[in-house]
């Protein structure tokens, strides 16, 4: 007998053993995902980042996911033409957050921002974009083959990070050129709100719409414009508005809402792009959890407003005691810098003199203390909220900051590698995009790449904007810039080989070749 389970044993190795350990490893994958996901479940760690829901429900019956999940069967309407209960819910959607027409996405704000840039693509001109977008609009740029004039946020030696897109540049770039749409980013990452009502008389008066990426700033949709939160886009007469309905309102990842108003849009061509880049089979999932998520606001508006503004007043209270730390508030940036600032946004600085970087800070916060942050810079952290956090969260983070307060000292010194040049590097691109990536490249070491066009992306990741775009001139500007974001903990994404410390550039453009 036992012969024969050796004989049986080394037939199947022979016969099937590759696909055995196909088995095996797939089988341990997969039980290394449900382990990572029931660590975090059962975890006591605090999330002070996106989703907004902050892991608790809000009472819905979407946790039991499997019996919920279909797809578009007769009786049940269809996301790509609502006739509806889904056409109702976007119809409630726009109600709330006061837009002519509201549309659901499940596929991130990324698919609206692809659509609404391409539903204007064959508007005359070029686009006229602020240099501090989210990388889909990047991609949204290439998409359509046009190009890009570039407006540059405001910068301040005194603030670790960017301001606002300013009022007069985006005046004086109308004057000199057509354009297509102006595109902006309001509020950013850091909470930062442009003055987006004037940018769009501005543009308005030359029949240029204004699609503004209000991901981070769903919830001002609901509660802003009230003297404590900045108004949202919509209010201020932007054309298209796309919101993450999962960053700050109690909804599930990958979900978002596209508003849109006024009569420079053409809606059927954004209806079609959206057709183009939202998945054919929508999650049903997904769309409750909007649903579920904008009606829990809806009734509880009042309360949940309240309590929300008590817990964030507490906690900038508190941080005012501290010597390490201090945490951006209206009152210390100049309107030049920032037109208004979502308090929402714990935008947690650490001073000159301690020797701390913010993914020190992040990691300290991480390990010792059990609160995962949203992300960390060279020199401060960011702390997402929202309606969903408790007290006792907001009591965990600013305990811990006043006991690290007390840990760390400000030095009499500045610390050697403190550093003082926040804004983005200002580049040339000569080439668009597209242009860029039809082109040939070579890798070359990134501290050799100052004045060859870049054929890839470089960005940091989290906030995914990019420091350099495919067809830019790289200089040495942004290279020292990229080194000391590295030097400082942060991760350097986008270029293929960027662990070797690796780009690919352009070795000639096509004109160069041209003349040769």
């Amino acid at each position: 007998m036992s012969l024969l389970v050796i004989y049986l044993i080394r037939f199947f190795l022979k016969h099937f053993g590759i696909a055995i350990i196909y088995v095996i490893i797939n089988w341990i994958m997969h039980k290394t995902f449900q382990s990572k996901l029931d660590q975090i479940e059962n975890s006591d760690i605090y999330p002070f980042h996106m989703p907004g829901h902050k892991r608790q429900s809000i009472g819905t019956p979407i946790c039991d996911v499997y019996k919920r999940d279909i797809t578009e069967i007769d009786g049940y309407d269809n996301l790509h033409d609502p006739k509806e209960f889904i056409l109702e819910e976007e119809q409630f959607g726009a109600k709330l957050f006061g837009s002519e027409e509201c549309f659901y996405l499940v596929n991130g704000s990324s698919c609206g921002i692809l659509a609404s840039i391409m539903s204007v693509a064959d508007r005359p001109g070029k686009y006229l974009v602020a240099r501090n977008c989210h990388k889909s609009v990047f991609h949204a740029l290439y998409l359509s083959g046009k190009d890009a004039q570039y407006v540059y946020p405001e910068g301040c030696e005194d603030i670790p990070f960017n301001g606002n897109i300013s009022v007069a540049q985006i005046e004086q770039k109308l004057s000199q050129d057509d354009y297509c749409a102006v595109i902006i980013t309001s509020p950013t990452y850091e909470g930062i709100v442009s003055d987006v009502r004037t940018i769009c008389e501005a543009a308005h008066k030359k029949y240029i719409p204004v699609i503004v990426d209000e991901a981070h700033g769903a919830h001002l949709g609901i509660w802003g414009g009230d003297g404590y939160f900045p108004a949202s886009a919509i209010r201020c007469g932007a054309d298209i508005v796309i919101q993450s309905t999962h960053k700050t309102l109690p909804a599930m990842t990958q979900t978002a809402l596209l508003h849109v108003q006024g009569d420079l849009i053409d809606r059927r061509q954004l209806k079609e792009h959206l057709a183009v880049f939202q998945s054919s089979s929508p999650s049903y999932i997904l769309m409750e959890s909007i649903s579920d998520a904008l009606h829990f606001c809806a009734d509880h508006k009042e309360e949940l407003v309240k309590a929300y503004r008590q817990r964030l007043d507490a906690f900038y209270q508190r941080m005012e005691k501290l010597k390490c730390f201090y945490c951006i508030r209206p009152q210390i940036l100049q309107k030049e810098f920032a037109y208004a600032f979502d308090p929402g946004k714990l935008v947690i600085c650490i001073r000159d003199g301690v020797d701390l970087t913010g993914a020190k800070l992040s990691h300290i916060l991480r390990t010792d203390y059990h609160i995962e942050l949203e992300m960390s810079e060279a020199q401060y952290v960011i702390a997402m909220t929202s309606v969903m956090d408790t007290a006792e969260g907001f009591d965990r983070l600013s305990s811990a900051l006043k006991e690290l307060d007390e840990r760390f000292s400000v030095s009499a010194k500045e610390m050697p590698d403190r550093d003082k040049k926040h804004q983005m590097p200002l580049l040339d691109h000569g080439l668009t995009i597209r242009q860029a990536l039809a082109c040939e490249g070579r890798e070359f070491s990134i501290q050799d790449a100052a004045g060859r066009i870049s054929r890839e992306y470089i960005y940091l990741y989290p906030p995914g904007i990019p420091l350099v775009v495919p067809g830019e001139r790289i200089t040495r500007e942004v290279i020292e810039y990229l080194q000391r974001k590295k030097d400082a903990g942060l991760l350097v994404k986008g270029p293929a080989n960027i662990d070797q410390n690796k780009i690919v550039c352009i070795e000639k453009t096509q004109t160069e070749r041209e003349s040769l």
